[in-house]
């Protein structure tokens, strides 16, 4: 009798739908959402539906990558510009990771009740006169003809404190330079694959960039900026490994209206 050669079906990937309408996985939702676990879940499979490269993303990592944004009550919305979930791509396989925006960052700041001032701005030359020593910017005018030297951001609470911080576009190309592999490799062959590497986004990652820096050191941290600043994708992992230390998916991304000054 011939022996059966063939070879085991391969198994079906499961859908983020189904997924996310599994037994074990509909209950950890209802527990965990409660009346907000509807919204969720067609939040999450809707874009998957707009992007086929979260499709392929294991299911796993894009609930918990969505549970992030959803335990800081940002809305996972690209023409929003709070949050995101991008995919990117290592050794093959597309993962999920998750990536607060700067207009996130302002947002939770704002929820403190506690900055009167918050924004973040590319500095072109001749505006500002900065000094190092105090950190202390004086603006001396709008050059909107002006070439872009690099980018502030800049703090004032409601108690009268202020900080600011400023990066030259020198600063900002090496911190890009070392905290992205996937730009590294793009300035290597001449590529245009990382958000840094794309003239659209390259401002808004550059305004994150001294809003986060910023914030970080001088701003006022709750436990809702910390769980943020744990769970964006920028920031190390205990393995020592960055999110950003892989190749990004190339995709369309909306474009993002410029920060503005807001007094509250």
């Amino acid at each position: 009798m011939a022996q059966n050669t063939s070879t085991p079906a391969t198994q079906q990937k499961v859908s983020v739908a189904n997924f996310l309408n599994a037994p074990t996985t509909a209950k950890f939702l209802q527990d965990t959402l409660s009346e907000r676990k509807p919204e969720f879940v067609s939040n999450l499979i809707a874009l998957c539906d707009a992007d086929s490269n979260l499709a392929q993303c294991d299911p796993a990592q894009l609930m918990k990558c969505a549970m992030n944004a959803t335990a800081l009550n940002l809305p996972l919305n690209k023409n929003l510009g709070y949050a995101y979930v991008i995919p990117y791509k290592s050794n093959g396989v597309q993962i999920p990771q998750f990536q607060i925006g700067y207009k996130g960052l302002i947002q939770l700041a704002i929820r403190t009740g506690q900055y009167k001032f918050i924004n973040a701005t590319e500095i072109r030359e001749g505006e500002i006169t900065h000094n190092k020593i105090t950190g202390e910017a004086i603006f001396h005018g709008d050059k909107p003809e002006a070439p872009i030297v690099g980018y502030m951001a800049y703090i004032e609470m409601v108690n009268g404190f202020t900080a600011s911080l400023y990066m030259t576009e020198k600063q900002i190309e090496e911190h890009a330079l070392r905290f992205s592999k996937s730009y590294a490799y793009d300035k290597r062959d001449n590529k245009n694959t990382s958000k840094w590497s794309d003239p659209l986004a390259r401002p808004s990652m550059a305004k994150k960039t001294v809003l986060k820096g910023l914030l970080g050191t001088y701003g006022l941290m709750t436990t809702e900026f910390a769980r943020a600043f744990d769970s964006d994708s920028e920031e190390e992992r205990p393995s020592g490994q960055r999110y950003e230390d892989v190749e990004i998916i190339q995709q369309s991304e909306p474009e993002q209206s410029e920060p503005k000054t807001i007094q509250i």
